[in-house]
């Protein structure tokens, strides 16, 4: 039976409806602020202001969706056509991905990062018959003197201008840009006069994004979402993490920044600079007031990050070098388990902020929203209803279900969720009717409410900072490379909440175990996906395993590599 029953009346039905209700109520609001250029730290005493990035109106929002949804109409998109989507976060990005949704398509998120087979296989599985991409991923892709560069720093991208699709291109025109190609700053420079684009039919049930993730098979799986499920999921989030009007969401997450768009809040975007990922202490320095002659706004009331990230701004905090401002009241952790001794030190430093810590899935986000003393209270023993030979609370806290979630625990632990905020289900497959989410939760009862706490997680995926590592997708790849008969990757707790990933290997016999090691170090940035690139590289005599079909023990490697003492060793 399911838990916790749904109030689905109590949340708005359409995603692209809910924005424009903020735009009717504070037109002249700030909605989104471009990223910043990157600013350079002078060390002790804090960090150069950062030059703000252009700032656009709720009004200038509604607009510029409107003007975009129009021209894409004009080109011939419309209803069920799906748009290949890999444009950098920025306010112009945003536009055209609820212009595309406005015009009744989808947008689809696949990244090119993972390599051209499983790219391949993606696309195939989502046959967008349009895209949407950097000019520079063009110019990087293609032959030309610019793809060895990208080669040589281990990119094996798919070569985008070869798809047979109605390309649009972000940024200046480069080699590589296929002919007939549009530029995206285009489809805003015809104003509307007015006119708002038509849509049919059900808003609430159209098919809005297409967001891959991979079952431990490596099968593509293609997680879609609707209008309504997006929306009611994004109230969620506001509603718990106490956003609303007069509030700054300092994110790079489209699934942080669209519920701060539907608080009313607003979104501000951190600098890339010229990495692919964000730079945390840049990211802190960031977090202030800003007042130009082009903007002025006050400092982030809210942040959002992973474990990973924080750390070291905690540490930088320790040691003065970053002063993180008054007004941010609220960092909101998710993507990776938080432990609780480093979310008691999080507190400690930061006195006056309030943590939210999110547990959801692609699939079903948010499930559930714990608040840090309360995850404390938890992990202390003082409000556990199971504890730990030690006293302390036994398993890791996730918190209440919100509102409108159901729940339902298999007999075997595995929780299964459904609600408002569910997918429409799996691209190609019957509409989901609940989700089988593979983590193992007892369920904790307190003043009649029931609390999740997570015992274990059934798939064998790593998570390390954003990312989650399917080891079966790269095993076999691993596994080919000349010397190595068997390879096993597992994610070992590195105290902060995170996992390093640890690989595990057998070499051929009369293989030489160094030989092995640099062969891999200098092979694997070429054959599979960066973000899965293992911390650690060790040769084995034998993989321990386990049950009648002796299968590798992964519970037994976790538990000895454990044991030995960390020593980063990147293997790029």
């Amino acid at each position: 039976m399911f838990d916790h029953p749904t109030e689905q009346s109590a949340f708005t039905t359409d995603l692209i409806a809910a924005v424009y209700a903020v735009a009717e109520r504070v037109p002249g609001n700030p909605a989104i602020t471009a990223p910043g250029k990157a600013s350079r730290f002078r060390g002790r005493g804090g960090s150069e202001a950062v030059k703000p990035g252009r700032t656009i109106t709720y009004r200038g929002l509604v607009e510029g969706i409107e003007a975009t949804a129009l021209a894409l109409q004009e080109d011939g998109f419309g209803s069920g056509e799906r748009m290949l989507f890999s444009v950098r976060p920025s306010p112009a990005a945003f536009i055209l991905a609820l212009g595309a949704v406005r015009a009744g398509g989808s947008v689809v998120f696949i990244d090119p990062g993972i390599g051209p087979s499983l790219f391949r296989d993606r696309t195939e599985l989502a046959s967008p018959r349009w895209a949407a991409s950097e000019s520079l991923l063009y110019a990087l892709s293609t032959k030309g003197p610019l793809r060895p560069l990208a080669r040589k720093r281990g990119l094996l991208l798919p070569d985008y201008g070869a798809m047979d699709v109605r390309h649009y291109y972000s940024g200046p025109w480069l080699p590589g840009v296929p002919w007939g190609a549009r530029p995206v700053k285009a489809l805003t420079a015809k104003s509307t006069g007015g006119e708002f684009c038509p849509h049919e039919g059900n808003a609430a049930g159209q098919e809005a994004v297409i967001i891959f993730t991979s079952g431990t098979t490596g099968a593509p799986k293609g997680v879609v979402h609707t209008r309504g499920s997006l929306a009611a999921g994004f109230e969620q989030l506001t509603r718990r993490c106490t956003f609303g009007e007069g509030d700054r969401v300092h994110s790079e997450q489209l699934m942080m920044g669209l519920p701060a768009l539907i608080a009313g809040a607003h979104w501000t975007m951190p600098s890339y600079g010229l990495s692919a990922h964000i730079d945390p202490l840049r990211l802190a320095s960031e977090l202030g007031p800003v007042s130009g002659k082009q903007a002025s706004y006050d400092g982030a009331t809210h942040l959002f990050l992973v474990p990973s990230q924080l750390a070291p701004i905690l540490d930088a905090v320790e040691d003065g070098t970053v002063r993180l401002p008054r007004t941010l009241r609220t960092v909101m952790l998710g993507a990776a388990p938080v432990l609780a001794p480093f979310l008691k030190r999080a507190m400690h430093l930061l006195p006056g902020v309030d943590f939210k810590l999110i547990y959801g899935m692609t699939e079903v986000l948010p499930v559930a929203i714990a608040d840090g003393q309360e995850k404390l209270a938890f992990a202390s023993g003082a409000e556990a209803h199971v504890t730990a030979p030690d006293g302390s609370g036994q398993g890791d806290f996730l918190g209440e279900p919100l509102p409108g979630v159901e729940l339902r625990v298999a007999e075997d632990h595995e929780l299964m969720v459904r609600g408002p905020n569910m997918c429409h289900g799996y691209l190609g497959e019957d509409p989901m009717v609940e989700h089988a989410t593979g983590d193992l939760v007892r369920l904790d009862h307190r003043d009649g409410a029931a609390r999740l706490v997570m015992i274990g997680r059934k798939k064998d995926m790593i998570i390390r900072g954003k990312t989650n590592i399917y080891p079966a997708l790269y095993e076999p790849v691993i596994t080919g490379v000349a010397g190595v008969r068997q390879a096993v990757l597992v994610g070992v707790p590195d105290g902060v909440g995170d996992e390093t990933v640890w690989l595990a290997v057998v070499a051929d016999a009369g293989a030489s175990a160094a030989a092995v090691k640099a062969r891999l170090a200098r092979e694997l940035p070429r054959l599979i996906d960066e973000s899965a690139l293992p911390d650690r590289i060790e040769v084995l005599d034998a993989i321990p395993s386990s049950g009648r079909h002796r299968k590798p023990d992964r519970a037994a490697l976790r538990q000895e590599f454990t044991s030995r003492p960390l020593l980063k060793e990147a293997a790029t």
